[in-house]
């Protein structure tokens, strides 16, 4: 016959004192003393006795669990801010539920979902490409369970909370580089324009253009929808123009991938080098020995830390200044 899980009550009645005094001393309350704290502990690990935390939740109600919703895991860029995400939850003593929507508003909707019965303290997400409304994320909110927007800033974005990167500023910053490396064909592979953070990089593309006097091309302007098909059609269409540019700002750091790939396999002898730059300064870019010109460092990692550390402050209560926008400044890293 199978045993039956310790209970707080057991440990009381072995040691003779109240169950009150035993959840205190397991949970290191200042109102117990030393000795008795120890003893509780000793015979809690002798029985192998684990915390009921169900029971927890429903005293505290809190769960001390932080769900998280990516795009896409397998992406470096959201790998890196889920460390942040996770040290800083670890030494808050926060457990993270980290899931994927694998760029799909179906998929993310349920996990909407799960995580609301699962009762997550809060959610930190960054939103899929087909995410145009936010009435499943509202819900949430709705239901006591705050939302913090990360990387893909959200629609309506001063009426939410969010941490991204200046990808506005950055955008401009690199094709400021490229017109000093005497590049005045600069194409730009835009992302999704479901994506606010499409818009910005585009925005901040155009803006350098005008301040550095260079007349713009809408034929060197491709939107992709963030798969290797459509970064390579993107590409070709791009190399038919009259005068193909000679160097591309891209979305991110893996759309360079795909587009350098598709280079690498035209057949074109005479065809003139393409410099790219794009979002994400990938750590694997280390071990290539064809890197791209130049890419942004978004601080993925930082972007995670500040997310958990505002989600951490509305579950507390602790924000008096209201809806927070925290953009962090991108590096150029220069290959």
């Amino acid at each position: 016959m199978k045993r039956s899980a310790p209970t707080i009550k057991e440990i009381a009645q072995k040691l003779n004192i109240s169950v009150s005094t035993v959840s205190k001393a397991i949970h290191n309350h200042p109102s117990i003393g030393l000795t008795t704290k120890e003893r509780v502990q000793k015979l809690a690990k002798e029985l192998n006795y684990v915390p009921n935390q169900a029971a927890l939740h429903l005293k505290h109600q809190k769960s001390s669990v932080i769900g998280v919703i990516l795009p896409k895991l397998i992406d470096q860029f959201f790998s890196l801010t889920v460390n942040g995400i996770e040290d800083y939850a670890l030494k808050n003593n926060y457990n993270v539920f980290t899931t994927q929507s694998h760029e799909s508003l179906t998929r993310e909707k349920e996990l909407v979902a799960i995580m609301q019965r699962a009762q997550v303290d809060g959610v930190i997400v960054a939103v899929s490409k087909e995410t145009t409304s936010y009435d499943h994320f509202n819900a949430l909110e709705n239901a006591g369970i705050p939302v913090v927007y990360f990387v893909r800033q959200p629609k309506e974005a001063m009426l939410h909370n969010w941490v991204s990167s200046n990808v506005y500023e950055a955008a401009g910053k690199a094709v400021d580089f490229l017109i000093a490396q005497g590049h005045t064909r600069i194409a730009h592979l835009k992302g999704p324009d479901s994506l606010l953070t499409s818009k910005h990089r585009y925005d901040g593309y155009m803006e350098a253009l005008g301040r550095n006097n260079i007349a713009y091309d809408a034929d060197l302007v491709k939107i992709c929808d963030l798969t290797k098909a459509g970064t390579q059609k993107a590409m070709k269409e791009l190399l038919q123009v009259d005068e193909p540019p000679t160097a591309v700002l891209c979305f991110k750091d893996y759309m360079v991938l795909d587009a350098m790939q598709f280079l690498r396999k035209q057949s074109q002898t005479n065809q003139k080098k393409i410099e790219f730059i794009g979002f994400g300064n990938l750590p694997m870019f280390e071990y290539f020995d064809e890197k791209p010109l130049a890419s942004l460092d978004e601080r993925p990692y930082e972007i995670g830390e500040k997310a958990i550390s505002l989600l951490l402050k509305l579950i507390n209560g602790a924000t008096e200044e209201g809806i927070q926008n925290i953009n962090l400044e991108c590096k150029l890293i220069v290959h």
